[in-house]
């Protein structure tokens, strides 16, 4: 960690991973609330699929072939985190329910 080249990337997928955070948390705060909350939710899910996805390719680019080693468990968090893109549900159909129900456009699918 001590150039740019590793710094960034970890600096990226951190403050995205606090972003979605926050996101969570306001979905959270709602849902207790008994308040609607499919907004907040949806684009938690979203934002929770991507920054994972972000830091298992940082991961990955960090390590560099190393990645693929058993020990050090990167490739299986990197599968992991291609899982939560499409489960338990695709971010397409997140993507779908923000554009209909939230944005007003037409149904796409």
């Amino acid at each position: 960690g001590c150039n740019q080249s590793i710094q960034f990337p970890i600096s990226q997928a951190y403050a995205k991973t606090r972003a979605a955070e926050l996101m969570i948390l306001k979905a959270c705060e709602l849902y207790d609330s008994n308040k609607k909350c499919g907004e907040e939710a949806n684009i938690s899910k979203l934002l929770s699929a991507e920054v994972s996805w972000l830091a298992a390719e940082a991961a990955m680019q960090t390590f560099g072939g190393f990645a693929f080693a058993e020990e050090y468990d990167v490739e299986r968090k990197y599968r992991e985190a291609r899982l939560y893109r499409v489960a338990p549900i695709s971010t397409n159909l997140v993507l779908g329910y923000l554009a209909e129900h939230i944005l007003g456009l037409p149904r796409s699918y």
